[in-house]
């Protein structure tokens, strides 16, 4: 009796979904970086997988007003091994601070870029090669949009040979972002930038990338969640972007999201619905899937939302409970796609006493199509620390490394890492 009751607490203790023989697996919790040059200080990192190497990167060190920030890679084998002895100094600078760094592998090389405020007026895109032995290709970094006034928030993707990077800018005298993208080649030659609109207005924000096999898929906000499809060199494909996801609930809180493709399928992007508030007119809280087609059009059987009560079949995660201490998903995500399925990764905070958010964990969830396969979620860092900022990146063949910020309670932040099997 007392070996049964002392199972039954071993089982309880369990990832959700790991005790099936085919859910997601995750390893030990791996430091990437506990103590570096930003002294206790990094975070939003980023991963991408090339020639049997996955190259993390992070923001490294204060990036506010006075910042020194700079932009800082590893390279980890397909076990999370490090394999170096030192961070790589992506370009060092003399001035301003760097944030928000984003990767990609193609060509034989990774491609990281980063919004750049070295200049002490306003945010450049920026950006450097670097090989999979950890050469910096470019010691004076590219510039991929450096014009006045600034341009943010990058991203980055992939066909497999060269680049395409998008941001948003503000131009002119404009007080509003407009979404610009272009192709990079593996060479280091940037191609010519173009604009995409929105159908009603020309404001985009926070672009995400994903290349499906045939071309490239960027999705925005603008109102609601757009997304529009560009080639291999850059060419706009449509006349108007499609509208991937209605602004109708949540404003534009919902639409903290992330992208990812598989070849020749689509591209599955994932958002956040609403965050919790004391009258609950927003609606329980969700981490939505929606899959697109190679048209970019979401899936026809994907559930249509009518403020439900309870978790609808293309939701990975839910929260209603607004009580102290319940579990409520929301922020940001990211997705893989692992050879065969999608693999998506998000947060999930609780409940504060003021209705707000706190203690944040990271699960994650195999993905057929729109339709999530492990349940509630898989624990990948769910302690009484925060756990937050997830990232992560693919082998092709099963095997993820999956990278986030772990909070300390002295105010430190570390960069760790866990690897995921999903066969």
């Amino acid at each position: 009796m007392t070996r049964t009751i002392a199972t039954l607490i071993v089982l309880a203790m369990l990832p959700l979904g790991a005790l099936a023989d085919n859910s997601l697996k995750v390893g030990d919790e791996i430091t990437v970086l506990a103590d570096g040059p930003g002294k206790d200080i990094r975070g939003t990192p980023h991963v991408a997988f090339g020639k049997g190497v996955y190259l993390a990167v992070w923001r490294e060190g204060w990036n506010g007003e006075g910042g020194t920030a700079r932009i800082c890679a590893a390279r980890l084998d397909r076990q999370g091994k490090a394999l170096d002895r030192k961070p790589i100094a992506v370009s060092p600078s003399k001035d301003g601070f760097q944030e928000l760094p984003r990767v990609a592998f193609g060509g034989g090389v990774f491609l990281v870029v980063w919004q750049d405020f070295r200049n002490g007026k306003d945010y450049d895109m920026l950006g450097a090669r670097i090989s999979p032995e950890g050469k910096i290709h470019d010691t004076e970094p590219i510039a991929v949009a450096a014009g006045p006034r600034t341009q943010s928030v990058p991203d980055v993707a992939s066909d497999g040979k060269d680049f395409l990077v998008a941001w948003q800018a503000v131009q002119g005298e404009e007080n509003v972002y407009r979404v610009s993208a272009a192709r990079l080649g593996a060479d280091g030659r940037m191609g010519t930038a173009v604009e995409i609109k929105s159908p009603w207005s020309k404001a985009g924000a926070c672009p995400r990338l994903a290349w499906d096999g045939v071309n490239y898929r960027v999705a925005f906000v603008s109102q609601s969640l757009l997304s529009a499809g560009l080639a291999a060199d850059g060419r706009p494909l449509d006349k108007d972007p499609v509208v991937t996801l209605r602004g109708n609930l949540g404003a534009g809180i919902r639409f903290a999201h992330s992208v990812a493709g598989s070849p020749g399928r689509g591209t599955l992007a994932v958002c956040t619905r609403s965050q919790p508030d004391y009258w609950g007119w927003g609606g329980p809280g969700a981490m939505i899937c929606l899959l697109l087609g190679m048209d970019g059009k979401p899936d026809a059987r994907i559930p249509k939302e009518d403020y439900p009560q309870s978790k609808l079949a293309n939701w990975l995660d839910f929260g209603k409970d607004q009580r102290e201490g319940s579990p409520w998903p929301y922020g940001q995500s990211a997705a893989a796609w692992d050879g065969k399925r999608f693999v998506a990764v998000w947060q999930r905070y609780h409940i504060s006493k003021t209705v707000g958010l706190s203690n944040s964990d990271v699960l994650a969830s195999r993905v057929d199509g729109w339709k999530p396969l492990d349940g509630a979620g898989v624990r990948v860092a769910a302690t009484d620390l925060e756990e937050k900022g997830p990232a992560i990146a693919s082998d092709g063949d099963g095997k993820l490394l999956c990278l986030y910020e772990k909070h300390d309670k002295d105010g430190s932040v570390s960069i760790a890492a866990r690897i995921l099997e999903s066969r």
